[in-house]
């Protein structure tokens, strides 16, 4: 049932990420963000290998033949977005962090309509402006003055880069659906992914003389955003592109911010405010407008090419 229904795998995905950025803010302050980011795949690499490694080899021809658009995709989506989050936080706020993050809906709507060539998703708009004031009133603390004040700096560029990179990795992955298993694809996406990733973190790496303290929550932290993060959270919203596509999916991701305030509340003790609240019951309620606008339209396209034929 759960792999059949594409709202609980995007809340899932959806709730680990709101995780992986409070563990990752934490966590980029003792490791060097590509680093980072290659030991998050690493972890996860080293936990499917011995369960798909075969299979992934076995479809090795396949893969070969579409190599070109598994290199964008690991390059985009899963080195990429998370490489480059991780050195926007080092120089950006959250809150402005969160503020470019929550404009990937309506880039991934603006991609599928100009990539897929899909009927431009205009009632699906209000929705997603309704879930991103959600997500400015909780990052905002409620307070209007606090947006207002707010500036940007280079930290900010790398963050709207990385959104750029998963507008594209969604689209991406809506034109591939369906051509490989999901879990073999996902393993050859980070085999390609460390290819980039592994000899720029060394030069990182030297370049920093970087040392790390391996301490237990450290430890904890990288387990976290390497099963969870990258193999579940993946998974899941892969699965839920092939069954709803990539606009349908694209304002489930102003949740992070929502999760991100939950977990944030959980284990740092900040207290639950009224903000969170309402900012919450915004993101839900436009989430759902924007769901059901272009769950509409496309029944609405499918009804009119049956009728064609």
């Amino acid at each position: 049932m759960i792999k059949q229904s594409p709202y609980i795998l995007l809340v899932l995905a959806t709730c680990i990420w709101g995780g992986n950025f409070v563990a990752g803010k934490a966590l980029v302050l003792h490791i060097p963000p590509i680093t980072l980011a290659a030991l998050r795949w690493s972890i996860a690499f080293i936990c499917l290998l011995p369960f798909f490694g075969r299979q992934a080899w076995q479809l090795r021809t396949e893969f070969l033949r579409s190599w070109k658009m598994i290199l964008f995709l690991s390059a985009t989506g899963v080195a990429g977005f998370n490489t480059l989050t991780y050195v926007a936080v080092q120089y950006t706020g959250s809150i402005n962090a969160s503020l470019m993050n929550s404009a990937t809906p309506i880039m991934v709507v603006l991609l599928t309509w100009l990539v897929m060539k899909e009927r431009f998703a205009w009632s699906a708009l209000p929705g997603i402006l309704v879930s991103m004031a959600g997500v400015s009133w909780i990052i905002s603390r409620g307070s209007v003055s606090t947006l207002l004040s707010l500036s940007f700096n280079k930290g900010d560029l790398f963050m709207l880069v990385a959104v750029l990179c998963w507008a594209l990795y969604s689209v991406g992955m809506k034109k591939m659906s369906g051509r490989f298993p999901s879990s073999p694809f996902l393993l050859i996406q980070m085999t390609m992914a460390l290819v980039l990733l592994l000899p720029l973190s060394a030069v990182e790496w030297t370049l920093k003389s970087s040392h790390v303290d391996w301490s237990p929550p450290l430890v904890t932290g990288l387990i976290y955003i390497g099963l969870f993060a990258s193999i579940v959270a993946f998974l899941s919203w892969n699965r839920a592109i092939e069954l709803a596509g990539p606009q349908r999916c694209a304002g489930f991701l102003n949740l992070i911010p929502m999760f991100s305030a939950i977990f944030a509340t959980a284990f740092t003790g900040e207290a639950l405010r009224m903000y969170h609240l309402l900012g919450a019951i915004w993101i839900v309620v436009g989430v759902y407008i924007t769901n059901y606008a272009i769950k509409k339209q496309q029944m609405k396209s499918a009804r009119i090419g049956i009728a064609k034929t």
